[in-house]
């Protein structure tokens, strides 16, 4: 994709260049590279800007295709982790934070007794059509968490939900040989730092990935 993404820039300031050198008249004079300079220049803005904003539009995302997940997702955690007992752990409340760009997304997973954060993100679309964010992470507890739970790494999948209100929704591994599920069907756009804060917010609203935001 990086190679995709580099050749259509290279195309598309070669295009710019030649039509600012027509439209001059300057085709065969040392002018076309000054303005061959200005194209790259202006490619190179436009394409910045389209990375970190124009891609969020939602006429450009009717183009390609791609949900919006940036911002605050809030949800529940269900693990095969279990009590002393030997009883299920109850659904455990958590949020999730992703920063997206047009190429790049990163995430992380809080929940009250630890912190997840994305090594490697990546959006996905299957064959089926549907988008797919996966990412490996790297799980700190609190050091009240400590004595029951210890750094360990995984990988999580979540799929994302074509109607509004169907949110995210997938599993996780670890390297503990855990696993659980992932059920995240509410959104805000503002960044929180904690479960507490975020899961005591209420400008939570039902997630609708694919809509304008």
């Amino acid at each position: 994709m990086k190679d995709i993404r580099q050749q259509v820039t290279v195309g598309i300031v070669c295009l710019v260049w030649l039509a600012l050198a027509l439209l001059t008249g300057e085709a065969l004079s040392p002018t076309p590279l000054r303005l061959f300079s200005a194209a790259g220049t202006v490619v190179a803005i436009a394409a910045l800007v389209y990375e970190r904003s124009l891609w969020q539009w939602k006429l450009v995302r009717r183009f390609t295709g791609s949900p919006l997940l940036h911002g605050t997702w809030r949800g529940e955690v269900i693990t095969s982790v279990v009590c002393e007992d030997g009883t299920p752990v109850p659904p455990i409340p958590a949020v999730l934070h992703v920063v997206q760009s047009a190429s790049r997304v990163n995430v992380s997973l809080f929940t009250a007794d630890s912190v997840s954060t994305s090594t490697h993100a990546s959006l996905l679309r299957g064959d089926d059509g549907r988008w797919c964010l996966r990412w490996q992470f790297l799980n700190q507890p609190r050091p009240a968490a400590r004595r029951r739970s210890q750094r360990h790494r995984g990988v999580a999948e979540l799929w994302i939900g074509g109607v509004p209100g169907e949110g995210l929704r997938g599993e996780y591994f670890t390297d503990r040989r855990t696993y659980g599920e992932l059920n995240l069907v509410e959104w805000s756009p503002r960044r929180y730092g904690s479960a507490a804060t975020a899961l005591a917010a209420t400008d939570f609203a039902p997630a609708a990935p694919y809509a304008a935001n």
